[in-house]
């Protein structure tokens, strides 16, 4: 996708946000959600091209809000609050003033601010002096994102386990570790079993292709049709295909890519919206470097990794569970689920996360808001 388009895209979409404030507003007040009271909130400032970001934190805070904690959501953008009015019953709080924010949240006597990503507004909420600002991001993986300097701008960094502990104290030049904060990964809390099948259910989840080459971890343009057509006809296999929501938002190839593949496999298109859910439901996962992956191994869900970038998951899973070309990928996979989850997998759950037990990241989480 050419630069061009990109900006005349993200003009409109400004456009039609600021055509949709009042509506919203109103939404807002007719829903009865008005932020009238928080102690601690969660900022963003995106557009609904980056919803899900925060989109996967709401359940926990839904879930710390019913377990007694004071806790709302700040927007600025005029869509994502409407996406956000569907998607929860937390109170909300649109603007596109910051003063506005720092007014509202000085009167509630906001204790922190939580934040999904490192979005460039984000350090403009920072100046405000008085909330702890606190570093979320949505997802635990090996990305070169995950390894910013914009870390060192927060109070606190939750962060997955001790795998990324080590991973920053050595990517990041004079960090501060006791910044870190190991809570696991709130987001699998909340998980229900799935039932038995009679098939063997898989995932296959990519990335997507990443805003320039070196955060290029997917493999939707490099084997994403082969992978899928290896399970066709098979009866033993119930196949479900989730792409990376953003996956054509920067490459014109890659948007060609996957609207020809949500179209040829429409029919194994993931219906379920949670993705950690997703993962309860697979049998064998396939995955790039990504949250999807490291959840997997959270969720002790047999995974096949694909792609050749170095990485402390590449290096520490059994080869067999590389998947480096699709062939026979039907066989390897009814073979992995067969065996279940291989012993060097279970191990890596310890390390890249701080606790898998359920309840208990919710619980980190929690405990970090209320000792600000």
């Amino acid at each position: 996708m050419s630069s061009i388009t990109t900006q005349v895209n993200q003009v409109a979409g400004r456009a039609r946000s600021i055509f949709a404030e009042r509506a919203v507003r109103s939404q807002i007040t007719e829903a009865g959600q008005e932020l009238t009271a928080a102690e601690h909130v969660l900022f963003f400032a995106e557009a609904p091209a980056q919803f899900y970001q925060l989109g996967v934190w709401l359940e926990t805070f839904e879930r710390l809000a019913a377990q007694g904690h004071s806790v709302g959501v700040v927007v600025m953008d005029a869509l994502s609050a409407r996406e956000l009015l569907k998607a929860s019953k937390l109170p909300v709080f649109f603007t596109r003033s910051i003063e506005q924010i720092e007014t509202l949240l000085t009167k509630l006597g906001t204790r922190s601010i939580s934040y999904v990503n490192n979005s460039q507004r984000n350090f403009t909420m920072l100046r405000f002096n008085g909330p702890a600002h606190i570093h979320l991001n949505h997802g635990e993986s090996e990305k070169a994102s995950m390894v910013s300097n914009q870390l060192k701008a927060y109070d606190y960094a939750c962060v997955a386990g001790p795998a990324a502990v080590e991973r920053i104290s050595e990517s990041i030049a004079r960090f501060d570790t006791k910044h870190l904060v190991q809570i696991g990964r709130p987001q699998l809390d909340a998980l229900t079993p799935e039932l038995p099948a009679t098939q063997t259910r898989v995932l296959y989840a990519p990335t997507w292709e990443g805003d320039s080459a070196t955060m290029d971890y997917s493999s939707v343009m490099k084997m994403g049709e082969s992978i899928l057509a290896q399970f066709e006809g098979d009866n033993r296999f119930e196949v479900r295909f989730r792409p990376h929501p953003k996956t054509g938002d920067h490459s014109a190839e890659m948007k060609k890519e996957i609207t020809a593949l949500r179209a040829r496999f429409a029919a194994q298109l993931d219906p379920i919206a949670d993705a950690g859910q997703s993962l309860v439901w697979a049998d064998v996962a396939i995955c790039d470097t990504s949250a999807m992956a490291y959840d997997a191994v959270a969720l002790n869900v047999p995974l096949f990794l694909t792609g050749h970038r170095p990485s402390q998951l590449r290096e520490r899973l059994p080869h067999e569970q590389l998947l480096e070309s699709p062939n026979g990928l039907a066989q390897r996979v009814a073979e992995l689920a067969e065996g279940g989850v291989p012993g060097r997998q279970k191990q890596l759950a310890q390390y890249f996360f701080a606790t898998t037990s359920p309840g208990q990241a919710t619980k980190k989480l929690g405990q970090l808001l209320e000792s600000v």
